[in-house]
C-alpha cells in the first residue's frame, strides 16, 4: 500500500533525483515553491558518492575527490537504477544502484531537515521514459534512506505543473475559466536521462498528450564526445591514452564539463590534458563541440517531432517550448528548436530547479495542503510511456508473442478487454503473463507478473474463450482479470510497486564500502577467519557463503518463484566465460606484437578487455549473490551447501 498523507507534520517537500544534480524543493507559508539549499548553501547537490577509510562523502565534496580516488568515486548511477548492480564496484565491492541513490536521498534529507525540521513524506522524480523496474528502484532507494514516497511523478509533467504555477494558473485572481487550454512541449535534457512530453493545461488540468525519450542519454554522453575528442589528440601527439589511468581520466572527464560549460557562454575555450608525466594544452571551439555532437542533438530532434505527430498535432497547434534540465542550457539546443519549431524556446524558469518545484506543487496536492485554493482541485492526467502487454502464443508459429494490448501514449487511466482461447485440448489451467515493452518478442520485455487460472475442469476443447480484463489506473497500478465464462472461473492479479527488494539497511552498507578491508565477495574465502567484532568482516563472509549456495543453485531444479534469478545466474555466468575468453585472446594478441602503433592499438583492446571481463564478473558475482539469498529465504534444500547455511545461521545468531 502506498503511505498514507501526513498533512501536519511537515511542509510539502519534492525531490528531483537527478543523474549528475539533485534538488530539493518545499512549499513555503505562502504557497509559494522554493528550493531548500544543502549544507554547503548551494541550491544544487551533485549525485556523486565517494567511499574512502573513513566515511561516505556525497555530494561536491566527492566530485572534488574522484580524480584523487577514482576507484572509490560514483556517479551516474540513476543510469543503472532497475538493475542489479551499479556498472563497476566501489572499492572492490558490487552495489546496488539503489543503494547510491539512497545515500543522495539521505543527504538531501538531513540538509532540508536542517532548514525544515524532521521530514518523512516526499515526492520524487523520475523521467517519464523510465520503465516499471526502474520507478520501483527509485522507491526503494527513498524507503532505504528513511523516506515514505507519497507518489513518484514524471520529470517534465513536474516541470508543467511549476510552469503552470508560474503563470497563475492557479491563482484565483489571474485564473480565467474560459481561457483556452494552454499546450506546452517540455523538453528535457538532463545529465543523463533525455524526455520529450506534450501537455495540456486547462485551468488546473494538466494532461499528457504524448511521451517519448531515452534514459541512456544526456549530457554525459556530450561529455564523453569530448573526452575521446581529447584523449584521441593528446594520444596522436604522445602516444599514450589519458583514458587509460583512472586518475588522469576522472581528472579529464572534470575539466571537459568546465569546458562544455564555458562554451555555453563562449565561442571557443582551451582545456590542458595530462598524463604521463606530459602535459598538452588543446583549444576548443564551440563549433567543434557540436559537430561532435551532431548525432546526439538530432536524436533528441527526431524524438521530439514523434512526440508532436503521436500527439495528431503539428508545431502550430504548439503553444509553448518549455527547456528543462542543465544540459539544455548548450546553444545547440535553442538553435535546434527554434529552427524546428519556429517558436522561441522558454527559458523563463531556472531549468535546474523546475522539476523539484513541481514535485513539491504536486506533495502539496497529495497532502491537502492546498486548503480552499485551486490547487487542491488540481489533475494530473498521465499517459503510460510504455506499451503493456500479454504473452501469447501464435497459433501458426507456435512460438510465444507479445500481443500489446495498451500501446504507449493511451491515457491513463484505461482498461481494455481482449479475448484469447486456450492452446490445446484437456488444458487444466491459463496463465496470462503481463509484460512491459514495444517489441513483439516476450524476452526483450520487462516481466511484469502473471495471472493464473487454476483447476480448470478436465475435458475443455483446444480454442476455450480467455477473457482478459486489462487495467491501467492513473497511480500506476496495473490490474490484469483473466475470466473463462464457459466453466465460471477467474482469476485477478494487482501488480504494484509495493514489493520491495531486500537491500539491507543503509549504515551497513556503509560499513561495507568504508574501511580498509572493502572488497569484491569473491575475494573472501568462505574458509577465511571472521571477526564477529567487525560488522564488514561479517558481511563479506555472509555474501561469499550466499554466493557459493547460488552458484550450486544454478544447476539445480528450483520452484518457479526462483526461476528468474536462476536464469539470471546463469546468464550472468555465461557472460563472464564470454569475457574471460574476450581477455585470454586480447592477451594473447598483445603480447605477440612489438611496434609502437600495435602496441599502443592492442593496448587499448586488451584495457577494453579487462573492463569488460571485471563488468562481467560484477554481474555473476552479484546473481549468484541474488540467488542465493533467494534459495535461502525459499528455504530450498541444495545438495552440497549444508555447511554455508548452517554458518549463515550461527552468524545471524551470534551478531543479532
Amino acid at each position: 500500500m502506498s503511505p498514507q498523507p501526513d498533512s501536519n507534520s511537515q511542509p510539502p517537500v519534492g525531490i528531483d533525483l537527478g543523474t549528475t544534480y539533485s534538488v530539493v524543493a518545499h512549499i513555503d507559508a505562502a504557497g509559494r515553491p522554493v528550493t531548500v539549499l544543502n549544507g554547503e548553501g548551494e541550491l544544487l547537490t551533485p549525485s556523486a558518492v565517494l567511499c574512502d577509510q573513513n566515511e561516505v562523502v556525497v555530494g561536491r565534496q566527492a566530485v572534488r575527490a574522484s580524480a584523487l580516488e577514482p576507484d572509490a568515486y560514483a556517479e551516474c548511477f540513476k543510469r543503472d537504477i532497475g538493475g542489479d548492480v551499479y556498472h563497476r564496484k566501489i572499492r572492490g565491492v558490487d552495489v546496488p544502484p539503489e543503494v547510491l541513490s539512497a545515500l543522495i536521498l539521505e543527504r538531501l534529507k538531513t540538509d532540508a531537515e536542517k532548514r525544515l525540521g524532521p521530514i518523512r513524506q516526499v515526492v520524487v522524480t523520475v523521467p517519464a521514459f523510465f520503465d516499471e523496474l526502474r520507478r520501483k528502484a527509485t522507491q526503494d532507494a527513498g524507503r532505504l534512506a528513511g523516506l515514505e514516497v507519497l507518489d513518484i511523478i514524471n520529470e517534465p509533467t513536474a516541470a508543467a505543473l511549476a510552469y503552470g504555477y508560474h503563470q497563475g494558473f492557479f491563482d484565483p485572481a489571474r485564473a480565467n475559466a474560459n481561457a483556452a487550454p494552454v499546450r506546452v512541449l517540455v523538453y528535457d535534457l538532463g545529465g543523463g536521462t533525455f524526455d520529450v512530453t506534450l501537455l495540456e493545461i486547462a485551468g488546473t488540468q494538466f494532461r499528457a498528450l504524448a511521451t517519448d525519450g531515452d534514459v541512456r542519454l544526456g549530457g554525459k554522453d556530450f561529455d564523453e564526445r569530448l573526452v575521446n575528442h581529447l584523449a584521441e589528440q593528446f594520444l596522436g601527439e604522445h602516444g599514450a591514452d589519458p583514458r587509460s589511468e583512472p586518475q588522469d581520466a576522472a581528472q579529464l572527464w572534470l575539466d571537459v564539463q568546465e569546458a562544455k560549460h564555458s562554451l555555453s557562454q563562449r565561442s571557443r575555450t582551451a582545456v590542458i590534458v595530462f598524463h604521463a608525466g606530459m602535459r598538452m594544452k588543446i583549444e576548443v571551439t564551440r563549433d567543434q563541440f557540436q559537430d561532435l555532437t551532431r548525432d546526439l542533438l538530432e536524436r533528441t530532434e527526431s524524438t521530439t517531432s514523434l512526440v508532436v505527430k503521436e500527439a495528431g498535432l503539428d508545431w502550430t497547434q504548439v503553444d509553448r517550448v518549455l527547456l528543462v534540465g542543465g544540459s539544455s542550457r548548450m546553444p545547440m539546443v535553442t538553435d535546434m528548436l527554434r529552427r524546428v519549431t519556429g517558436k522561441e524556446p522558454d527559458v523563463s524558469l531556472s531549468p535546474d530547479e523546475v522539476v523539484a518545484h513541481g514535485a513539491a506543487l504536486y506533495a502539496a496536492m497529495l497532502m491537502n495542503q492546498g486548503g480552499s485554493s485551486p490547487l487542491a482541485g488540481a489533475r494530473l492526467m498521465n499517459v503510460n510511456s510504455h506499451s503493456l502487454g500479454i504473452v501469447g502464443l501464435d497459433v501458426k508459429t507456435r512460438r510465444r508473442q507479445n500481443v500489446i494490448v495498451i500501446p504507449k501514449n493511451t491515457p491513463l487511466p484505461c482498461r481494455v478487454s481482449r479475448v484469447f482461447v486456450t492452446a490445446k485440448d484437456d488444458q487444466r489451467s491459463v496463465k496470462v503473463a503481463v509484460v512491459e515493452g514495444e517489441s513483439h518478442r516476450p524476452e526483450e520485455c520487462i516481466a511484469l507478473g502473471e495471472c493464473v487460472v487454476r483447476d480448470l475442469p478436465s475435458g475443455l476443447p483446444k480454442g476455450t474463450r480467455v477473457q482478459v480484463e486489462y487495467s491501467y489506473a492513473a497511480n500506476g497500478r496495473i490490474s490484469v482479470a483473466a475470466r473463462m465464462p464457459s466453466v465460471r472461473q477467474s482469476a485477478q492479479v494487482e501488480i504494484e510497486r509495493h514489493q520491495e527488494r531486500d537491500l539491507g539497511q543503509l549504515a551497513a552498507w556503509r560499513t561495507r564500502l568504508i574501511g580498509a578491508d572493502a572488497g569484491k565477495v569473491s575475494e573472501f574465502a568462505a574458509d577465511s577467519p571472521v571477526d564477529l567484532n567487525d560488522p564488514s568482516s561479517v558481511l563479506r563472509r555472509l555474501d561469499a557463503l550466499h554466493v557459493r549456495i547460488g552458484q550450486a543453485a544454478v544447476a539445480a531444479e528450483l520452484p518457479r518463484a526462483l526461476r528468474r534469478s536462476q536464469e539470471a545466474a546463469r546468464a550472468a555466468a555465461g557472460e563472464l566465460e564470454k569475457a574471460a575468453k574476450t581477455l585470454q585472446q586480447a592477451e594473447s594478441a598483445r603480447h605477440a606484437v612489438s611496434g609502437r602503433a600495435e602496441t599502443i592499438r592492442f593496448s587499448s583492446e586488451l584495457a577494453r578487455a579487462k573492463a569488460a571481463y571485471e563488468q562481467a564478473l560484477t554481474q555473476a558475482d552479484f546473481a549468484h549473490l541474488v540467488l542465493g539469498r533467494e534459495c535461502l529465504a525459499k528455504r530450498v534444500l541444495l545438495p552440497g551447501v549444508a555447511k554455508e547455511i548452517e554458518e549463515i545461521e550461527r552468524l545471524r545468531t551470534q551478531v543479532a
